[in-house]
C-alpha cells in the first residue's frame, strides 16, 4: 500500500480576524482541499484543527494549513481568495514538498503557481539538489508567518517504526514514547491514530503550535515535525526523532523572516549540505 507523506503548506496572512469567522468556513475550507475536520482545540490565540489529512491552525491574522495524501491544496488557496478581499491578503505562502510520486497528484507546482499567478503577484522558487520542493510567495507581510522550522524524515527504520507499521501501537503508547510531557508539557495536545496505520497530532500553548505526522508505509515511510518555537527550543526533541525513527534521509528547514525578507534555509543533515532561498 503507498500514501503520500509529503506535505503541501498553504500559510496566509491578513487584515481581516479570523477567529470571528464562522465553524462553516473552515469546514469548507478544507473540504475544498479534499479532507475534513477530525476535531479541534483552541485558546484565546489559536485554534488547532486535526484534519484527515493533515492540521489547520487559525489565529487572529494568519492561518497555516497543511494537507497531505493526494488532496488538492490548490482549491483551498483559490476559495480563500474568493471569499476574501484581495485587500485583506498581506502575504501569501503556497509550499509543495517533492512527493515519492508527484504524477498522482491531481496537479503540478508549475499548475498551481500559474492560477495563483492570475489572482497575486507573487514570485516561485525552487529547491533542485538534496531536497526538491517549490514554493511561491507573495506579499510584504511574510515576516508575520507563523513557522519556525520543519523537520522531515525519510525511509525510516528501527523499533519504533516497526511498532508504528504493525498499527498495533496505541496513540498513548506514541506520546509516552516521544516523551511529549518532558519536552512539551505546557502545550494542549489533540491526536489522532488512523486505521489501518498512521498518526496526527497536534499541539498549542498560547499562540505557540507544534505538529506531527507519520506515515509508517513501507513504500513511503514518513515524519513530519513543524513548529513556531526557535530551533534551538526543538533541537532537543529532533535528536530524539532522529534517534527514535532511524531515517536514511532527512531534513531540516528553518524560516528566518526580517521585516524586509524571508530566509529559508534547507540543510540535509544526512551529508550536511545547505539550500537557502530568500523572498524580498
Amino acid at each position: 500500500m503507498f500514501y503520500e507523506g509529503s506535505e503541501k503548506r498553504l500559510e496566509i496572512t491578513t487584515t481581516l480576524n479570523l477567529l470571528n469567522f464562522e465553524p462553516s468556513f473552515w469546514h469548507s475550507l478544507v473540504e475544498q482541499a479534499g479532507a475534513y475536520i477530525i476535531s479541534e482545540i483552541k485558546n484565546e490565540q489559536l485554534t488547532a484543527f486535526l484534519l484527515s489529512e493533515s492540521s489547520l491552525f487559525v489565529w487572529k491574522h494568519k492561518l497555516l494549513l497543511i494537507t497531505c495524501g493526494e488532496t488538492h491544496l490548490l482549491q483551498a488557496a483559490l476559495f480563500f481568495q474568493k471569499k476574501v478581499a484581495r485587500k485583506d491578503i498581506t502575504s501569501l505562502l503556497f509550499q509543495r514538498h517533492q512527493g515519492t510520486y508527484p504524477e498522482r497528484q491531481k496537479s503540478s507546482f508549475q499548475q498551481d503557481s500559474l492560477k495563483l499567478q492570475q489572482h497575486l503577484n507573487g514570485d516561485s522558487r525552487h529547491w533542485r539538489e538534496n531536497y526538491c520542493g517549490d514554493i511561491f510567495l507573495f506579499g510584504n507581510n511574510q515576516h508575520h508567518i507563523a513557522t519556525k522550522n520543519i523537520l522531515m524524515l525519510h525511509q525510516l527504520t528501527g523499533d519504533f517504526f516497526e511498532q508504528l507499521r504493525s498499527g498495533k501501537i496505541t496513540k498513548e503508547k506514541i506520546i509516552e514514547q516521544l516523551k511529549l510531557n518532558e519536552y512539551f508539557s505546557e502545550f494542549n495536545v489533540d491526536h489522532y491514530c488512523f486505521e489501518p496505520k498512521g498518526y496526527s497530532l497536534n499541539a498549542i500553548s498560547g499562540e505557540d503550535y507544534f505538529t506531527l505526522h507519520i506515515t509508517p508505509e513501507k513504500l513511503s515511510s514518513y515524519i513530519s515535525f513543524e513548529s513556531s518555537l526557535s530551533t534551538a527550543k526543538t533541537s532537543a526533541f529532533h535528536r530524539l526523532l532522529l534517534s527514535l525513527c532511524q531515517p536514511k534521509r532527512s531534513y531540516l528547514m528553518t524560516f528566518t523572516p526580517t521585516k524586509e525578507s524571508l530566509s529559508i534555509q534547507t540543510h540535509a543533515l544526512n551529508s550536511k549540505a545547505t539550500q537557502t532561498i530568500t523572498s524580498s
